[in-house]
């Protein structure tokens, strides 16, 4: 599925107030934007039985030894599979729900998004997609 075909049906399935409506029109360009940086448009999550995305907590190796909580998007289902234990399952996830989700991901600091050729790889920061949704969202309205 396409990137607009994906924010068509986000939009589409937005709860059916006005104001909700309003918002997720509001921040499908900042989602469009940031998932055309991507190879795909459908990546792999790894989710437990119960339907929870299965978050990874990741140390430095060198003080101050920070912790991260993070999500794996895995650019194949193959992929996907040799990281999973008998405790979750690959699940296909397009991108533009994806990102729209990890905006409510509240213990979740990033999302690692991992090609399919395993070569390439790459953060989306919760809190730096966050600050341009709030621009957006706390900006006066457009009145021309």
């Amino acid at each position: 599925m396409d990137l607009l075909t994906q924010v068509d049906e986000l939009i589409a399935n937005a709860p059916d107030d006005p104001a909700t409506v309003a918002a997720v029109q509001a921040i499908a360009p900042i989602l469009y934007e940031e998932a055309q940086r991507y190879g795909q448009t459908v990546y792999y999550v790894l989710q437990t039985r119960d339907g929870q995305w299965q978050v990874i907590t990741l140390e430095e190796q060198h003080p101050p030894h920070q912790q991260k909580n993070v999500i794996h998007a895995y650019g194949s289902q193959a992929m996907a599979q040799e990281a999973c234990d008998e405790q979750v399952i690959p699940v296909p996830m397009p991108i533009i729900p994806l990102l729209f989700q990890l905006l409510a991901a509240e213990p979740v600091d990033s999302l690692m998004i991992l090609e399919a050729d395993g070569e390439r790889g790459w953060e989306v920061g919760r809190e730096s997609l966050l600050a341009q949704v709030r621009a957006i969202l706390s900006a006066p309205p457009n009145i021309a």
